[in-house]
């Protein structure tokens, strides 16, 4: 009875092992906020200048022709320390809760297209600010 009791332990350690390999929890989400506030720098600073990107509260807006898509940061209070979740929003009404990769794939495609809309501001390009932003 012990030898099976000491193999499902063993067994059970192993699992649990490989799924910590593969939880995103673990990792490093200061990172995410980071970007992301560089960004929302970014879209403020758009938002001043055209009516495309909304930069407001915690969340940052691009809108397209087909509707808007939106990143939202919100704390997480229900831990003690300063950690927040990231959400994709749409006009269609879908509310996608990020995980950590996937954060890291939104955010770096937002500052993609914020940063080509605000170099073609800065030409004054309006028609390719509006495919650039529509392309998103």
């Amino acid at each position: 009875m012990k030898k099976l009791f000491l193999l499902l332990f063993v067994l059970g350690t192993g699992l649990s092992m490989q799924a910590q390999a593969t939880d995103n929890s673990a990792q490093d989400w200061a990172q995410s906020n980071e970007e992301f506030t560089e960004i929302y720098s970014i879209a403020t600073d758009l938002s001043k200048r055209t009516d495309r990107v909304i930069a407001n509260g915690n969340v940052i807006s691009i809108v397209k022709d087909t509707g808007t898509t939106s990143l939202q940061r919100k704390r997480d209070t229900s831990v003690p320390v300063e950690f927040y979740d990231f959400i994709l929003l749409t006009s269609t009404g879908r509310k996608i809760i990020l995980n950590k990769g996937q954060t890291a794939k939104v955010i770096d495609k937002f500052r993609t297209v914020l940063e080509k809309a605000k170099e073609s501001l800065d030409v004054d390009n309006t028609r390719d600010i509006n495919e650039i932003l529509n392309n998103l």
